[in-house]
Formats: structure tokens, sequence, C-alpha cells
């Protein structure tokens, strides 16, 4: 496998076996040629982060819902849980940040918690026909994948 290097004068990669910048012609003031890493990055490690940060965001918006939804109601059940959920969902998102050890866990029981309370909803409404499950919770359950994954046990270790 052949090594590439990186002109410090142009920018341009070019293979190690020139001595010179085969684009600038090793002009006077060109600096020694810089060793590029040939190796991939992590596709993996990009996918975790953009879920991460994805489900960062439906905290926030899960505590701005609920939050506008709980003045909009009477005392009672469904306000408590409102309050309940937006008061979870803000540790849980100081957690995630801090990267606290017991987030990846709680985590992983917020978005069971909210599926269930999305399969429940429908079910009560009679609007569960042959299928149970409504967008919502389906979507929500996509945000498992990254918090089973090995980055995030390593992520979530302190």
């Amino acid at each position: 496998m052949s090594e590439f290097v990186e002109c410090q004068n142009c920018g341009r990669t070019f293979f190690a076996e020139n001595i010179e910048c085969p684009y600038c012609k090793g002009e006077p003031e060109a600096a020694e040629p810089r060793v590029i890493d040939p190796t991939p990055r992590d596709a993996g490690g990009r996918m975790f982060g953009i879920l991460f940060r994805s489900f960062n965001m439906v905290l926030v918006g899960i505590v701005v819902l609920a939050l506008i939804a709980v003045r909009r109601l009477p005392v009672g059940w469904t306000r408590t849980l409102l309050g309940l959920e937006a008061t979870l969902a803000v540790i849980l998102l100081f957690g995630l940040v801090q990267r606290r050890r017991w987030s990846r866990l709680m985590a992983i029981l917020f978005i069971l918690g909210n599926a269930a309370l999305g399969v429940l909803g429908t079910v009560q409404r009679g609007q569960a026909g042959s299928l149970a499950w409504g967008p919502g919770p389906l979507a929500l359950l996509l945000f498992l994948i990254p918090f089973f994954s090995q980055q995030a046990r390593d992520r979530f270790s302190r």
C-alpha cells in the first residue's frame, strides 16, 4: 500500500514516492509534506452522533410541547403526567449532555415508557385496529439503537 503525503505549499496530495510535489513543482517556499492517515473514518460513530443529537432535540421538543399542553389543560391526571414527563426529559437531557452513566439507562426507560404510553393512548381511544402503533412511538423506538451500542457504553461510563 502506498502512502500519500500532502504538499504544504499547494495542499494537494500525491504519492510519497515523489520527492517533490508534481503540482507546484517543489517551489522554494514548499515545506515538508506531512503524512495523511489513509484509514477511513468510522461511519458508525457519525451515525451514533447524529442519533444522539437528534434524541437531544426530541427531548427539548417534548419538554416544550409538554409545558404548553400543561398550561392549556385543566388540573387532573393528564396534567400531572405531562408535568412529570417534562421533568424527566429535562433531567435526562442534563444527564446526556454531561455523559452520566445513569442517563443511558434512563434514556432507554424513557423511550420505552413513551412508546408504551403512545400505544396505550391509541388503544384507549379505540383507534387500534389490527396495528396499535402510531407513528410517534414507532419513531421514538429508533433512538434505542445508539443506546444499546458499545459506543454508548463507552460514552456514558462516568
